[in-house]
């Protein structure tokens, strides 16, 4: 499965460098890069980034049951998105579940057992989103294709919810108790809520409708899971880019969109992520040497 996952993410990564031949223009993209540097779209881009994140941090808060503060989420997310985008696989999980276990109130398995079941509820919500979208926005024959593909990716999803891997299944009384609960609904709908603020982002760049930016930001974030390269660099241009011609976006503003809305979340990212490096200091050696304890057991 996992060369399965590099060969798609490699083949993706080919696809933008084709497309960077063919689309790329200095001229148009600076253009568009203007458009972004208006301090409205800025301004509107970062509030709706960072909203985002303080929902998802809300809503692992009340997963763990008040055991973090919403500030200690939000620095776990914002040092997952930082090491997301400094390297070529998810490393950020590990060092979220580090944040959030540092001042000694949330064990290592449960930590990293929330991460798991509200990573997989994010991947539910988007396939959700872009079931949705597949059935109004695509023809008929692509969406019964796309249908099929985003049940399956559904059907993966909630085979983790209901059983998890086997190195969380002695908490998974607790992932019931809390998913299927009033907490569960407040979770669901901080999740949806989270992307779809982070669909602003497109939205703010492209002439999409509201629905139309969350069904594409929601197919480019899915498509992550084939990420390659430090913060996906190549495949979410070329599935934003496939996404947005779907729609009717011409491929080369398709493709200037997803590179400067892709821009915009790596600076966001630094720039955060250098906040919680001063605010919130983590000694990431203390944990990699901490590797080979029993601490998920724990």
């Amino acid at each position: 499965m996992r060369i399965f996952f590099r060969v798609i993410g490699f083949f993706l990564v080919c696809m933008f460098l084709g497309m960077s031949i063919v689309l790329f223009d200095m001229q148009s993209l600076t253009s568009k890069l203007h458009q972004l540097l208006s301090v409205d779209a800025l301004l509107w881009m970062t509030i709706a980034y960072a909203f985002a994140f303080v929902l998802r941090a809300y809503a692992w808060r009340l997963y763990l049951r008040n055991a973090i503060t919403v500030g200690e989420a939000l620095a776990g997310l914002c040092y997952s998105l930082l090491f997301n985008h400094l390297s070529p696989v998810k490393a950020g999980d590990v060092v979220r579940v580090a944040a959030v276990t540092k001042k000694g109130r949330v064990s290592w398995a449960v930590a990293l057992q929330s991460v798991i079941v509200l990573r997989t509820l994010d991947l539910l919500v988007l396939v959700a989103f872009a079931g949705v979208g597949a059935i109004f926005l695509l023809n008929e024959r692509i969406s019964m294709t796309a249908g099929v593909v985003l049940l399956l990716m559904g059907m993966t999803a909630g085979i983790m919810l209901w059983r998890p891997p086997r190195f969380v299944s002695s908490h998974v009384m607790r992932i019931k108790e809390v998913l299927f609960s009033q907490t569960g609904v407040f979770i669901l709908l901080l999740t949806i809520g989270s992307w779809v603020a982070e669909a602003a982002i497109i939205y703010t760049l492209a002439p999409l409708a509201i629905w139309e930016a969350v069904w594409v930001n929601s197919i480019t974030i899915a498509g992550q899971v084939f990420q390659f390269t430090p913060g996906g660099i190549g495949t979410y241009e070329t599935v934003m880019t496939f996404a947005l011609s779907i729609i009717g976006i011409a491929a080369r503003d398709g493709y200037e969109w997803a590179l400067l809305s892709h821009g915009f979340k790596f600076i966001f990212s630094y720039v955060t992520g250098l906040i919680v490096l001063v605010v919130f200091p983590i000694q990431f050696t203390k944990y990699w040497l901490r590797r080979g304890e029993k601490r998920w057991s724990k």
